[in-house]
């Protein structure tokens, strides 16, 4: 078994004016410095065997904070970078839709398959990236198991998991790439990865055995200190961008339709893909 830790990174200045971060490399601000550090906190339990992060600095400094203290580093990587934004990174949601009609009503449609002007990636693009990094970790740590079991026993479902693992791995990351590895670990179809709640320094824990994945927890936030004076502000999320595009939200807004294809094509199975 492997003990599969995701995290995204703390709030920036950009997740809290609502812009499309996607390759730009926009740091950490002093809220999320804060927050990386109370997901270390969450995480002190958790013996870290190995770590990943985006090579965006916003991601690679929350994994720091979190590793800090510990014999383990995380390696950065292109593959778990932020979603390509293209044409609309820095721009909001209200700004995109206005300079870009037509792709954005396009990519509403169907962000799985429709990409944002100027040289962005699909949603679809997006999580074949992620699921081919995180198949390569997955099997590499197997390798290098201890002969511990790991065939899921239904007896013990609901024990400790820990006593049974062989790895523990840390990805740091960003909001799509998480909810791409999530609908894909989970075998949720890819169209409805907004369904998952991935917050800045939420943290989720699967636990991965042969036959598929357990969540324990998914995009929990009840580390993070919420201050009363931002926790009323309309459209915002513990600093997430405001809810301008399925990219963006936890729940869809009633205005806009989502796509109802794509996703399986993607993600069939928690196993590799022909």
């Amino acid at each position: 078994m492997i003990r599969l830790i995701l995290v995204r990174h703390g709030v920036t200045e950009w997740n809290q004016a609502g812009r499309y971060q996607g390759h730009h490399d926009v740091p950490l601000g002093a809220t999320g410095r804060a927050q990386a550090v109370s997901a270390a906190e969450r995480l002190r339990g958790e013996s870290i065997t190995t770590a990943f992060s985006s090579d965006l600095s916003r991601a690679h400094e929350t994994a720091r904070i979190i590793l800090r203290g510990r014999s383990v580093s995380a390696t950065p990587t292109r593959s778990l970078r932020e979603m390509s934004w293209g044409a609309w990174e820095g721009l909001s949601g209200a700004e995109a839709a206005e300079r870009f009609g037509a792709e954005w009503d396009a990519w509403t449609r169907d962000p799985v398959n429709e990409r944002p002007p100027g040289a962005g990636e699909s949603f679809g693009e997006l999580a074949v990236r992620v699921r081919d990094f995180y198949h390569s970790t997955v099997e590499a740590l197997a390798r290098d198991g201890d002969g511990v079991p790991s065939r899921f026993l239904y007896r013990t479902a609901g024990e400790d998991a820990r006593r049974a693992m062989h790895h523990t791995a840390l990805f740091v990351s960003h909001g799509g790439p998480l909810r791409a590895l999530l609908a894909h670990c989970l075998e949720v179809p890819l169209h409805l990865y907004w369904r998952f709640g991935i917050r800045p320094a939420s943290v989720s824990i699967l636990d991965v055995y042969p036959e598929g994945a357990i969540a324990e927890v998914i995009g929990d936030t009840s580390h993070l200190e919420v201050p009363s004076s931002e926790s009323s502000v309309a459209g915002l999320d513990l600093g997430e961008a405001p809810n301008t595009g399925p990219h963006q939200f936890v729940t869809p807004p009633p205005s806009l339709t989502l796509p109802r294809k794509g996703g399986g094509d993607y993600f069939s199975s928690s196993r590799r893909q022909p």
